[in-house]
């Protein structure tokens, strides 16, 4: 088989979803974010969802990584679930890894960083895959081995995918051209068919994370650790979940700045070194968000946000 498809993000502005189909496009890949310690939903994704599935177009969705630790992978994949809210797709989730951020860290972290999105997304039931450019599967990353365990799919801008490791996408151009899309558009080739939702025996009967949230708001999986044991022994991710039951109660999550690990008693100079604006308008905010509401920069005020920076728990 072949199919031929896009990847489209906010890049490619308002899309006509009917004059694509009509184009022969057959599947599509929505970008519906990009991570870190502070993830961004992709101002277009709803539209794009909701655009493609009217029309009849396949979907699934991508992240664009900016995780270089563990905790922002985690944070990456369950920012996804959450702005999924347990909605169907036909193709997988994608964890796409190609910042130069990420080349910080070694090799077998960066598979890590690959191995703990994947799994997220595939304890939550949907089909969890890895995208990259031929490059990083060869070198960056061991293509060849995550492309056994995930489905891959990889970006080699050339007349044939010279690639040798297992992949089920190819996406082989950056600038072509689609009825309904302004500019240019990534292009793609499917060669094997790769489903949104898995279909073992272990997750098909599985209810969805919407509808757990929906249970847990009534009251039906207790509370605290209880709740989590609970929903942990029956297969769910009590984070996905969670995150589901917080949007819906109108929860927000705290976030924090990434942890300081220099030695520098200057909390200017940490928040630099972060790349945080250090300025005293910004300084003022901060530490209003962490319980000083008269921040004038004394030296007190100053170390104790320092302390929750080395901590990884000042607030943003």
């Amino acid at each position: 088989m072949q199919k031929r498809g896009i990847d489209v993000s906010k890049h490619q502005g308002n899309i006509n979803w009917s004059k694509v189909k009509a184009d022969g496009i057959e599947f599509a890949i929505l970008r519906i974010g990009y991570g870190g310690s502070a993830p961004v939903k992709d101002e277009q994704f709803e539209n794009n969802y909701n655009g493609a599935t009217a029309n009849g177009i396949p979907v699934g969705i991508y992240l664009y990584s900016y995780a270089d630790t563990e905790d922002e992978a985690k944070l990456e994949a369950n920012s996804v679930l959450n702005w999924l809210n347990g909605r169907h797709l036909d193709l997988p989730i994608y964890f796409d890894i190609e910042d130069k951020k990420q080349l910080n860290i070694s090799k077998e972290a960066r598979n890590n960083l690959c191995k703990i999105f994947c799994d997220i997304i595939e304890n939550a039931g949907y089909w969890a895959g890895i995208y990259s450019n031929k490059d990083w599967a060869v070198n960056k990353i061991d293509g060849k081995e995550l492309g056994k365990r995930y489905t891959y799919w990889i970006a080699q801008y050339n007349s044939k995918c010279t690639y040798d490791g297992e992949y089920a996408i190819w996406q082989y151009s950056s600038s072509g051209k689609v009825n309904g899309i302004s500019g240019n558009v990534d292009m793609n080739y499917m060669y094997k068919e790769v489903g949104g939702s898995l279909s073992s025996s272990s997750t098909s009967s599985k209810k969805s994370n919407e509808e757990i949230a929906n249970e847990v708001i009534a009251g039906k999986w207790g509370n605290g650790n209880d709740r989590k044991n609970r929903l942990n022994a029956a297969g769910y991710d009590y984070n996905a979940i969670q995150n589901i039951v917080n949007a819906k109660l109108g929860y927000t999550q705290t976030s924090y700045y990434k942890k300081y690990n220099g030695s520098s008693v200057s909390l200017v100079d940490a928040l630099k070194a972060i790349g945080v604006d250090s300025s005293l308008s910004n300084r003022k905010k901060i530490a209003k968000a962490n319980g000083i509401s008269n921040y004038s920069g004394t030296a007190s005020q100053n170390t104790k946000l320092l302390n929750l920076l080395k901590q990884g728990k000042l607030k943003k």
